[in-house]
């Protein structure tokens, strides 16, 4: 079970295994932030865990940072909303507008385009 505590503008989350995370509250999201897809993991639905790539120069690597991780408020709806977006990899302002202009037709496209869809004016809020 997680445990949670925010102080100091700051969220830290322990695991079970004595792991902690630590998250910056911040009111944008970064410029090479994404929303970190960790469900139920960070322990609220009051805040999106937000982070970016670890080498983002390698586009095979899909380590993160962990030592930059941020969370942005948001309401439980807005949660759901881009944590199931997240899933599908969008998870910033330019995946989601990237999806909306795809012209590929399939699953994975038509399932980005619909997350997009939906939270398109959350990230437009929430993104610098």
């Amino acid at each position: 079970m997680e445990n949670l505590r925010i102080e100091n503008n700051k969220i830290y989350t322990t695991t079970a295994i004595g792991k902690t995370d630590v998250f910056e509250i911040v009111t944008k999201i970064p410029k090479g932030f994404f929303v970190w897809n960790i469900g139920e993991n960070m322990g609220t639905h009051e805040y999106i865990p937000l982070c970016q790539l670890l080498h983002p120069e390698d586009s095979k690597c899909f380590s993160i940072n962990p030592k930059t991780l941020k969370a942005i408020k948001v309401s439980p709806e807005e949660w759901e909303k881009l944590e199931k977006a997240g899933n599908w990899g969008i998870g910033n302002l330019k995946q989601a507008e990237k999806a909306l202009k795809s012209k590929r037709r399939g699953y994975t496209s038509d399932r980005k385009r619909a997350a997009a869809e939906l939270t398109i004016e959350i990230f437009r809020r929430i993104c610098k």
